[in-house]
Formats: C-alpha cells, sequence, structure tokens
C-alpha cells in the first residue's frame, strides 16, 4: 500500500509540474483573467504536492517521532489552508481588477483550453485515487492530497467553461462576465477549501 501511495505521491508532482509552465505560456497567448487565475492556482498547489512528498518519506522512513508525525500533519493541514487562501486572495485581486477595468477577453485559448480538458482527467484520476487510499487508512496527507485534486478538477471545469466562453462569445460581453464570475467562483471556492483545512489542523490531536 505505501509502495501505491509514494508512486502516486511522484507521479502527480510530476504531472503537475507541467500545469505551471504549459499555463504560463498560455497566458501570452490570450487576455482571460481566468487562464491568468489558473496559472497562479497551478504554481502554488504544486508547492504543496512536493512538500507531501517530502513529510511522506520522512514519515516512511521512521524519520520522526510520533509527537512529529502529528506537527507534520497539522503542518501540511496549514500550508494547504494557507496556499490555498493566498491563491484567492490573489484571485480576488483580479476580479476587482476585471470589475474596475473591464475587457472584453481575447486571444487563442486553444492551448489553455487543452491543458484544462487534460487536467480535469488526470486531476480527477488522482483525486479518486487518494480518497480511496484514505478511505482505506485514514492520513491527513492522503486527505489533503484528495481534498487539493478535488478542488482541481472542479476549478479545471470551470476554467474549460471560461475559456469555450471567449471562443463561444468572442467579441461579446457575455464572455467578460463568464470570465469574471468564473474568477470569483474560484476564489471562493478556494476559501472555502482553506477554512476546511485550518479546521482539520484544529482536530489533529497531540500525542
Amino acid at each position: 500500500m505505501n509502495d501505491k501511495r509514494q508512486k502516486t505521491l511522484t507521479l502527480s508532482v510530476i504531472f503537475s509540474s507541467f500545469g505551471p509552465f504549459a499555463t504560463g505560456y498560455a497566458l501570452f497567448m490570450n487576455t482571460s483573467a481566468t487562464q491568468l487565475a489558473d496559472f497562479l492556482r497551478r504554481s502554488v498547489e504544486l508547492t504543496v504536492l512536493i512538500l507531501a512528498l517530502i513529510i511522506y518519506l520522512k514519515i516512511k522512513n521512521n524519520a520522526v517521532s510520533a509527537s512529529q508525525k502529528t506537527q507534520y500533519q497539522r503542518l501540511i493541514y496549514k500550508i494547504s489552508a494557507i496556499v490555498l487562501l493566498f491563491s484567492a486572495l490573489i484571485l480576488f485581486g483580479l476580479f476587482i481588477r476585471a470589475m474596475l477595468y473591464p475587457n472584453i477577453p481575447s486571444g487563442n485559448i486553444y492551448l489553455g483550453l487543452a491543458v484544462a480538458a487534460l487536467g480535469i482527467l488526470f486531476n480527477g484520476y488522482f483525486w479518486m485515487r487518494y480518497r480511496r487510499f484514505n478511505q482505506e487508512q485514514e492520513s491527513a496527507l492522503m486527505d489533503t492530497q484528495g481534498k487539493i485534486y478535488q478542488a482541481k478538477t472542479f476549478v479545471d471545469i470551470n476554467v474549460v467553461i471560461a475559456l469555450l466562453s471567449v471562443q463561444i462569445f468572442a467579441g461579446h460581453w457575455a464572455s467578460y462576465w463568464i470570465d469574471t464570475i468564473g474568477t470569483l467562483i474560484i476564489a471562493v471556492y478556494l476559501i472555502i477549501r482553506s477554512m476546511l483545512f485550518f479546521h482539520q489542523a484544529q482536530k489533529q490531536k497531540s500525542v
């Protein structure tokens, strides 16, 4: 079981590392605020995935005591919460900017759309896999990773909708509103998930 978990964590980092590069390049091809939000989200989430792998390896190799393990469990929940909250605040800033300086999104959306569509498939797979691991044996690492991938899946669905609107409603204000509201939805969702992570951190009992 542990080997499968380690392999899944490693694959998570490898696959997720391509996201920030691809979406970063896609930013130069269109002016979608949701695309920028997607780039920021993927970048900060990659940091959490790398940290989770490092902590998992420490715990697996018995390099930590029981009390340290509890501290690490709290840490992964808190770091996950802080990263998602930070990302949400940035997105709120983008939402406010979009409202103050409205502009119809334009440009080539196909690369960003392809990345988000593939994200739904890959992130949905990892979400289900981590969820199963946590059901088999409760773990703060598996729980946070599962919920992060749940968030990634839902957000990718939202990104696809927003980018498709840029193509379908090209040159119309409908695309602006779908894109802007999409950014707000991402921010609100990340804040809710962040608060839940903070709550889980508080529930971890001291050893």
